[in-house]
C-alpha cells in the first residue's frame, strides 16, 4: 500500500480546536480541588455533536460532581492515541477496537476497553453514477482516509484482502482529514474512493456528495469506537476509571433520550462546532442526522454488552472482531479476549450504577438558562 500524505488534515482551526479543549469546571479556582485527566480522541481534527460522549459530561457537571477536571482533545487517529497511551501522555483515549486489539497483538501494548461507543458504521465510499461498482475496481485507484494512523485502516486492509486486492500494491492511501478537507480531495479526484466512519459518510452527504457505500455486512457486528486505557491505569486507580466512565455513560443516556437537547448544549458550549454556510434550521436538521447515526450504533453496541448496559465493553464481541482480523490476515497472532477489555462484570455494574430515569428527565426537560 502506497501512503501519501496531505498535510491538510494536521491543520487545525484555532477557533474549532479551542472550542473543544473542555475543562470539567466552570473556573481554575472552582477546579482547584479536582484531579486532572486527560482523554484524547483519535480519529478527528474537529470534535462536533457526534462526540457527545466526551463532550457533554464537562457542561453537565458530571465529572465535576464525581471529582474530576477533564480536558478532551483531539489525535490524528486511533494508532496515535494507542502511542500516547503507552507513553503517558494520556489518561484515556477514544480510539478504533482494530487499534486496541493490535496494539495488544502486533506492539504488546496492554491497552484495554472500557466503553465500546458504538459499532463499526465504517464503510467505503465511491460515487454512486461513476466507474467503481465493486471493491475489485479499486485495483490502481486512491483511496483516502482520515489519517494514515487510522483504525479503520485495518478494516479497509481485510476488506481488500477478502475480495481479492493486494493493500499493499493494489491501492495508494491518501490521508485527507476530515469534513471539507475530504470532500475537496474526492471532488478534484485526488482520490477515487473515501473510507470512513459511518457519520463521516453522512456528512458528505449532507454536504453534497452523490455516494454508494461498499461494506461488510459482518462489520455490524463487531465494537468500534471505544473509551480504553492502559491495563496499568484500571490497576492504579480502579474509581478513577469507574467515574470517568460514568460520566460518559451518563451522557450517553442523556444524549439518547434527547438528542436536539445535545445538539442545543454542544453549540452554546461549543459554538464553533455549529455547522456554518446555511440557516439554523438546517444547520439542525444536518447535527441531528448525524447524531442518530451514532446513538444507532450506541444502541447496537449496548446489545453487545449485554444485561442492559449503556456503557460497556464486551469479551466475546472483541473475541470475535479479532478472530475475523486474524482470518483476515490482518494480525500475525492473537491474545485471550479478556486482555482486550477492562475490569469484570462488577467493575461494568459501577460504571452503569447511577439513575438512569433522573438523567432521562433532565434531559426530556432541557431547561438550562442562557
Amino acid at each position: 500500500m502506497t501512503a501519501k500524505t496531505n498535510g491538510i488534515f494536521r491543520t487545525f482551526l484555532l477557533a474549532g480546536a479551542a472550542s473543544v479543549a473542555v475543562l470539567a469546571g466552570a473556573c481554575s479556582a472552582q477546579a482547584q480541588d479536582l484531579q486532572k485527566v486527560k482523554i484524547g480522541v483519535g480519529g478527528s481534527n474537529f470534535l462536533n455533536l457526534t462526540y457527545y460522549y466526551v463532550l457533554l459530561p464537562g457542561p453537565l457537571g458530571y465529572w465535576k460532581e464525581e471529582g474530576y477536571d477533564v480536558e478532551v482533545f483531539p489525535v490524528s487517529g486511533s494508532a496515535e492515541a494507542a502511542q500516547q497511551l503507552a507513553i503517558n501522555n494520556l489518561d484515556f483515549a477514544e480510539m478504533n477496537a482494530s487499534a486496541i486489539i493490535q496494539a495488544n497483538t502486533e506492539q504488546k501494548l496492554p491497552i484495554q476497553a472500557i466503553i465500546t461507543n458504538g459499532t463499526i458504521g465504517w464503510g467505503l465510499s465511491v460515487a454512486r453514477d461513476g466507474p467503481i461498482k465493486t471493491v475489485a475496481d479499486l485495483k490502481g485507484k486512491s483511496i483516502g482516509v482520515v489519517s494514515l494512523s487510522s483504525g479503520g485502516i485495518p478494516l479497509l486492509n481485510s476488506f481488500l484482502k477478502t475480495n481479492g486486492l493486494d493493500p499493499e500494491n493494489d491501492v495508494t492511501l491518501i490521508s485527507t482529514g476530515v469534513g471539507a478537507q475530504a470532500i475537496s480531495a474526492f471532488n478534484s479526484g485526488q482520490v477515487d474512493a473515501l473510507m470512513y466512519w459511518g457519520t463521516a459518510t453522512v456528512g458528505f452527504r449532507n454536504a453534497g456528495l452523490e455516494l454508494e457505500t461498499l461494506s461488510d455486512p459482518a462489520w455490524k457486528g463487531f465494537p468500534d469506537f471505544t473509551f480504553s486505557t492502559v491495563k496499568s491505569v484500571v490497576e492504579k486507580d480502579p474509581a478513577m476509571v469507574e467515574s470517568i466512565a460514568r460520566g460518559m455513560a451518563k451522557a450517553m443516556v442523556f444524549a439518547a433520550a434527547n438528542p436536539d437537547c445535545a445538539r442545543k448544549l454542544q453549540w452554546k458550549h461549543y459554538p464553533d462546532t455549529r455547522p456554518t454556510g446555511m440557516d439554523e434550521d438546517q444547520a439542525a436538521a444536518n447535527d441531528l442526522s448525524l447524531i442518530s447515526v451514532i446513538l444507532s450504533e450506541q444502541a447496537a453496541a449496548a446489545e453487545l454488552n449485554g444485561n442492559g448496559q449503556v456503557a460497556g465493553a464486551s469479551v466475546p464481541a472483541f473475541g470475535t472482531y479479532q478472530d475475523f482480523l486474524f482470518d483476515a490476515g490482518v494480525l500475525t497472532s492473537k491474545v485471550e479476549p479478556a486482555q482486550l477489555v477492562a475490569g469484570d462484570d462488577a467493575f461494568r455494574e459501577r460504571i452503569n450504577n447511577f439513575d438512569k430515569a433522573a438523567i432521562e428527565a433532565q434531559a426530556k426537560a432541557c431547561d438550562f438558562p442562557g
